[in-house]
């Protein structure tokens, strides 16, 4: 696993990851050169996460073969805003903050965009029902991926062309470890 977190460096700065989108690409090419197979983690959803920032994002998977790298509840990771959370301190991260979540232990947040909102309570469902029928991964993918394009006004891309009967990387057991 890599925390990867996002392609975006402005998102990469507020979170103050220490990488930048570069690292990351440089990251994947080492890797697959020593015949290692990342299994990055992604924080989807963000207040600085942008329409075209995702389905960029969306996109980067599906051209760097790492659909199947990507377990599906990532797509609608939401960032996760504790108390004590250095976050909080950011003038870019208050303006977007509801208040804390009565026994949730997190602030709740909105984003700028209503457009990205909804995409974000869509992509969880999604999600959602793609693990309960414990469907392979690359359809979720394709569904998200037409999702974000509902949401941005444009045609969906074509679907991910991936054998059903592929060789996948090593994963953990448990798909919702975030």
């Amino acid at each position: 696993m890599t925390a990867a977190e996002s392609l975006d460096d402005r998102v990469l700065g507020h979170l103050a990851k220490g990488h930048t989108r570069a690292d990351l690409v440089a990251v994947l090419e080492a890797a697959r050169t020593a015949g290692i197979a990342l299994r990055p983690t992604w924080v989807a959803f963000t207040p600085w996460t942008t329409l075209d920032g995702y389905r960029e994002w969306l996109d980067f998977l599906a051209e760097e073969a790492l659909v199947d790298h990507v377990d599906p509840v990532q797509y609608g990771i939401r960032l996760l805003v504790p108390p004590g959370s250095l976050l909080l301190d950011l003038p870019e991260m208050r303006q977007h903050l509801d208040g804390l979540v009565p026994g949730g232990f997190h602030y709740r947040w909105t984003h700028p965009d209503p457009r990205v909102e909804r995409l974000a309570e869509e992509v969880a469902g999604v999600v959602a029902a793609g693990a309960e029928r414990n469907e392979d991964a690359a359809l979720t993918f394709d569904r998200v991926r037409s999702l974000a394009a509902a949401a941005a006004g444009v045609p969906a891309p074509a679907p991910v062309d991936l054998p059903a009967r592929r060789p996948r990387p090593p994963r953990l057991t448990e798909p919702w470890f975030c």
